[in-house]
């Protein structure tokens, strides 16, 4: 198995109306999303001053405001989702984060969301926990999957606990880093699939003169959050993980979003074939256990 970016479905008008459709409140849902998250960690905007260099906390409340009608940087949602430990990918949902979560109640989402900053050894014993509970079946088709999933290519040699973020990231450093990474790819991603820049200025929402600057790896600008998430559903890519594979001076925030695409999957599967009094029970322990990392 393997993280690399399969064949881009091709694009449709249907597919760029349902495209601006679902993603016409992309801002204020990335606003509920990382408030929510923020609330969940318990982190107040006084520590979130502290993890940051080169943005304002008051910048950060007005990303956080449904009401603002600005745009959040895509670069500002990605060090934010990794001072947080939470896959960048939950926060296109908004309010609807337990739909990424596969319909988990609100126990089960808050826990779920508390465990990226769990090491990879207490992660693995509550995983344990959990399959504990199960029939032999389940058991059996845990296994395999657990087996398929950790056997991906790019998440060997992987150290979980070494992808923790700096205790202060500079986003000005992070946000050159994150671009020039996302430039070289996004040309890799489009000539490699033979994608024409028009088709690729429609599915990302940007005009030609905009495409241009997104893909040059020499001067890194910042784009709004939604050129992010209008690439991957408009490509139906099953992952976007390798759009940052060429990060170089924060090299661990691409290994972090493979693994982070690891624990996801498997925790969110485990608890998924446990039925609503375990389900509740487990939450609790992932819930006080992620309390000794916060």
């Amino acid at each position: 198995m393997s993280l690399i970016e399969s064949p881009p479905s091709e694009v449709t008008d249907e597919d760029i109306d349902r495209l601006d459709f679902l993603l016409k409140d992309i801002d204020s849902d990335i606003a509920l999303s990382m408030a929510y998250v923020r609330r969940v960690h318990q982190v107040s905007f006084k520590d979130l001053k502290s993890k940051f260099i080169g943005i304002n906390v008051d910048t950060l409340q007005k990303y956080m405001q449904p009401s603002y009608q600005g745009h959040r940087p895509l670069h500002v949602v990605a060090a934010f989702s990794w001072m947080m430990m939470v896959p960048m990918t939950a926060f296109y949902y908004g309010l609807r984060l337990r739909e990424y979560y596969r319909g988990m109640e609100d126990a089960s989402v808050e826990a779920l969301i508390r465990t990226g900053k769990i090491p990879l050894c207490q992660f693995n014993a509550v995983l344990t926990i959990i399959t504990q509970l199960y029939s032999d079946k389940d058991k059996k088709e845990f296994d395999v999957f657990r087996s398929e999933l950790e056997g991906i290519k790019e998440y060997q040699g992987i150290n979980y606990d070494n992808l923790l973020p700096p205790e202060r990231l500079d986003l000005e450093v992070f946000g050159e880093d994150y671009y020039r990474s996302l430039a070289i790819k996004l040309k890799k991603f489009r000539t490699a699939f033979s994608i024409s820049t028009e088709t690729m200025c429609r599915v990302l929402g940007i005009s030609q003169y905009q495409y241009q600057i997104l893909e040059n790896e020499n001067k890194p600008v910042a784009f709004s959050v939604a050129v992010g998430f209008r690439g991957k559903l408009g490509f139906k890519l099953n992952s976007h993980v390798s759009f940052t594979s060429e990060m170089t001076s924060f090299p661990q925030f691409h290994y972090l979003r493979v693994a982070q695409h690891v624990r996801d999957t498997l925790i969110v599967e485990a608890m998924r074939r446990l039925n609503s009094k375990q389900k509740k029970h487990v939450s609790q322990i992932l819930f006080s256990l992620s309390k000794l990392y916060i």
